[in-house]
Parts: structure tokens; C-alpha cells; sequence
């Protein structure tokens, strides 16, 4: 005589399921499973995708790029808007670090492109603005210019690689007239990303610039609420050079500051400033004006001017 055992199996079989089903509304069941699904994936969406994405971004970007961190705390895109949104970026080496809370950037692929158009007009339409809040700019090390002066005074190298800035020094100063080609430079503004995108418009909230580091007395801040920044390209001043760069723009509610440094435990041979508040304020104004011009210089050699490719 045969005895059944019992069936130990806590999951349903194919045959359970489909008579469980049948025998209550299957209808209602499959809205209730496509309901909750959809809920998880809005919420997925919502708060985890542009987490995610950035990153994944961090990880693949520290293996490409070995000469500092970068770290992207959020990241996603709208390809309808062309609207890039980024959250918590930073980046550090061991000279600066810059540090973004949150921004977006928009590029209006939809305006037309005239390829004819004048690669240097500062007067062109905006495709690209850049919008970030909380941003931060920190100097605190010049390691290749310490380098360079041990170098040049014949001290032992004790701040970088010395391989690697001997290598780089060596190469720059072997560099000779047979390594530089010689081209003839014709306007051709279709292949510069300066006819695409002439003027770019930055809009900074809350801005923070600081120099120095624990190894001086005082750090030298500037702070800034709102800043409006554009930048585009001109024909140079002299024929010699490439173009020129053009950067005008206004701050508001500046403050610049000698804020004391923390964590510094050496000798104070001048008396402090008076401090007010965070530091002793250096300037202050309530609007500040920005106009910078710079010339990218060209090669020139024996009279002819010529340009590295």
C-alpha cells in the first residue's frame, strides 16, 4: 500500500496559479500587479534613476581620468528640452577643488545653425546657458610650480613625482621647429565648436572663491550671491593671434575677506586684523562689474605665423 507524502513545496505550481486565478476575478488581480509595478517604477524614476546614473558616471569617469577625483551625485537629461541637471559635483586634485550643489545646463538645439555665420561675433544668439547654485573654487596647492622652483634651486623633489614632472620637463624643453607643424590657417568655421556655440550665459547663485591653505595664517575668500557671466569670442587684436576671449558679466553683494585659516597651529608674526564675523572684510560692494579680455596668442617662427595641430 502506497502512502502519499506531503508536498513540502511552498511555492505554487503553474496549475495553482492558473486555478487561483480562474477562480477569483484574474482581471482585477493582473490591474492590481500592473498598478503596483507602474507605482515602483514612478518612484524608481522619481528618486533612484538620476542617483544611479550619476553613479555610474563617477565610476567610469575616476577610471579614465587618473589626475584627481570627480564625483557627480545625480545626473539626468531631457532630450526634448535639451536640458542637462546635475547635482553635488566636485572635483579635486592636489592643487583646487570646485564644488557644485546643484545646476542645469540647456542647449537649444532647435535654433538653426548657419554654418557661414562669423566664428568670432559676440553679437550671436545664445544656444547654450548654464545655471548652477552653491559653487565653490578652492586653490590651495601650485605643486608644479614648487616643482619647478626645486628644480631650478637643486632641491630634492618631496611634493609630486619627480619622474613624471622630469619627463614632462624633458619633453617640453626638447621640443624643437621640426615637432611644431606648420599649416596655413583658413577660416573654416564649421569645424570650431565656437560657430555652434558663440556666446555661452552662466548664471551663478551663491559663489565662493577661496586661496590658501593650513599652512598660512589667513585664507583669502570672496564671496558673491548672484553672479551673470557671458562669454564669446572676438576677432584678436593683433593679426598675430588665434581670437580673443571676451568675459563680461555682474556680481552682486561682493565681499572679499582674510578668513583664518583652520586647523593652522603655526606662529602668528603679525599682529591679526580685527575680524567681523568670519573674517576681516578686505572690500566690499554692492555690485561689481566684470570685464576681461584675453588674446589666444598663435605660433609665430621666423616671421611666419603658424599654429600646433
Amino acid at each position: 500500500m502506497e502512502v502519499s507524502k506531503p508536498n513540502n513545496n511552498t511555492f505554487p505550481s503553474l496549475g495553482d496559479l492558473d486555478d487561483f486565478l480562474t477562480k477569483h476575478n484574474s482581471n482585477f488581480v493582473w490591474l492590481l500587479v500592473a498598478t503596483i509595478l507602474s507605482c515602483g517604477w514612478i518612484i524608481y524614476l522619481t528618486y533612484y534613476n538620476s542617483r544611479n546614473i550619476g553613479l555610474i558616471l563617477t565610476i567610469i569617469i575616476n577610471r579614465l581620468y587618473k589626475d584627481g577625483y570627480i564625483h557627480i551625485g545625480s545626473f539626468s537629461f531631457s532630450v526634448l528640452s535639451g536640458k542637462v541637471m546635475f547635482r553635488d559635483v566636485y572635483f579635486i586634485n592636489q592643487d583646487m577643488s570646485i564644488r557644485i550643489q546643484d545646476g542645469f545646463l540647456i542647449f537649444r538645439w532647435w535654433k538653426m545653425f548657419n554654418p557661414k555665420q562669423k566664428q568670432h561675433d559676440p553679437k550671436a544668439e545664445t544656444r547654450l546657458y548654464v545655471t548652477v547654485n552653491g559653487f565653490e573654487f578652492h586653490v590651495y596647492n601650485r605643486t608644479g610650480l614648487y616643482a619647478q622652483l626645486q628644480e631650478i634651486f637643486g632641491l630634492e623633489p618631496t611634493l609630486i613625482n619627480p619622474s613624471k614632472y622630469e619627463e614632462k620637463s624633458r619633453e617640453d624643453r626638447g621640443a624643437t621647429l621640426d615637432s611644431v607643424t606648420i599649416k596655413e590657417e583658413i577660416p573654416d568655421p564649421s569645424s570650431s565648436w565656437r560657430s555652434l556655440i558663440p556666446v555661452i550665459k552662466v548664471n551663478i547663485s551663491t559663489g565662493r572663491l577661496a586661496f590658501g591653505n593650513h599652512h598660512l595664517p589667513q585664507t583669502l575668500c570672496v564671496n558673491f550671491e548672484d553672479a551673470f557671466l557671458t562669454y564669446a569670442t572676438k576677432p584678436p587684436s593683433s593679426h598675430r593671434d588665434r581670437f580673443m576671449h571676451i568675459l563680461k558679466g555682474s556680481l552682486e553683494n561682493v565681499r572679499v575677506m582674510l578668513v583664518p585659516s583652520p586647523r593652522y597651529v603655526g606662529m602668528q608674526n603679525d599682529e591679526p586684523p580685527r575680524l567681523m564675523g568670519e573674517g576681516f572684510v578686505v572690500m566690499q560692494s554692492n555690485d561689481v562689474d566684470i570685464y576681461y579680455y584675453q588674446d589666444e596668442p598663435g605660433v609665430v617662427i621666423n616671421g611666419f605665423k603658424v599654429r600646433m595641430v
